[in-house]
């Protein structure tokens, strides 16, 4: 959606760098640098409940809680900050330093200037608890992956 200020903004940076065609075609999150596709997370093991972290190198978190894994995005829904590099992710709050804004654990927002939540993704596992957070799957913020207990 083009009134969308996350997504104008990232249309506008695509312009200013000469991309004319290719800003037209891509308005989405995928096009503009934010988390896509596939996304390794490493090992459940290493995945306290009760907690909250940025994964390495991608603008995505990785949660757990009593009711198992969740994933999100660390794009601030307010101007498109990468949170991960630009903010702090903790089990208490998910604060964006461009301009402020704060979320909870579960990426609602505390305190603006976001009006809206961080988007959940689909979290997968496999037989030896690697974690596979697929960013081009948007899911409810509820929804979380169950734990096989050891």
């Amino acid at each position: 959606m083009v009134g969308d200020p996350c997504l104008r903004r990232r249309f506008l940076g695509v312009i200013a760098q000469g991309g004319a065609a290719l800003g037209a075609a891509c308005l989405g999150v995928d096009c503009a640098g934010g988390p896509s596709g596939p996304i390794a997370a490493g090992n459940v093991s290493a995945v306290a409940e009760g907690t909250l972290s940025a994964v390495a190198g991608e603008a995505v978190a990785i949660g757990r809680d009593a009711q198992g894994l969740y994933a999100m995005t660390l794009i601030c829904t307010h101007e498109g900050c990468d949170i991960g590099s630009q903010g702090s992710v903790s089990e208490e709050a998910v604060i964006c330093n461009c301009h402020g804004s704060r979320f909870d654990a579960n990426g609602n927002v505390v305190s603006g200037p976001a009006r809206s939540p961080l988007q959940h993704f689909a979290v997968t596992l496999d037989s030896a608890g690697a974690i596979t957070i697929d960013a081009s799957t948007d899911v409810a913020e509820t929804v979380r992956t169950a734990v096989p207990a050891t």
